[in-house]
């Protein structure tokens, strides 16, 4: 199970795409995925999609975020649940013009993603290069598999 929290801080724009277009046009939103960010705005897209790996004696998550600062991002694991969240800043300087398109995502974000097995918190490893925030996360004793002979 995962659950996602994006407020997003970038304005709403309509795609380009006309095949989207059209099919917009006749249901509005139903063909694409929405997000209301913290102002009311409509967006498309999500920040932070995962990877989960299921290893014999680990768990590993691999979760895009890119042109996050590391130190502004917050991983915690509570038995079999991590919560990932964080905040990428807007660049705010003044340009001239009119965006016609843009999808780029500033403001916080969160996830919460459950886990299959319970996790050893204090083993865990956490790593972030070029955009990709990886989580390393040992199986609790209990979790892991054990072959068991049969006599």
């Amino acid at each position: 199970m995962v659950e996602e929290n994006v407020k997003s801080t970038t304005p709403a724009m309509r795609s380009v795409d006309p095949v989207e277009q059209f099919f917009d046009s006749l249901l509005p939103g139903v063909f694409r995925p929405v997000n209301i960010g913290s102002q009311g705005a409509v967006g498309r897209g999500s920040i932070a999609h995962i990877d989960v790996l299921d290893r014999d004696n680990e768990i590993v998550i691999r979760a895009e975020v890119p042109g996050m600062d590391k130190d502004k991002l917050d991983v915690q694991v509570h038995g079999n649940q991590v919560y990932i969240s964080g905040s990428k800043e807007e660049n705010k300087t003044e340009e001239e013009g009119k965006y016609i398109y843009r999808e780029r995502r500033y403001g916080e974000f969160s996830r919460t993603v459950q886990l299959p097995v319970e996790v050893d918190a204090s083993q865990s490893k956490a790593s972030y290069k070029e955009g990709v925030l990886e989580l390393v996360l040992p199986k609790a004793e209990s979790a892991k598999r054990r072959k068991i002979s049969v006599e």
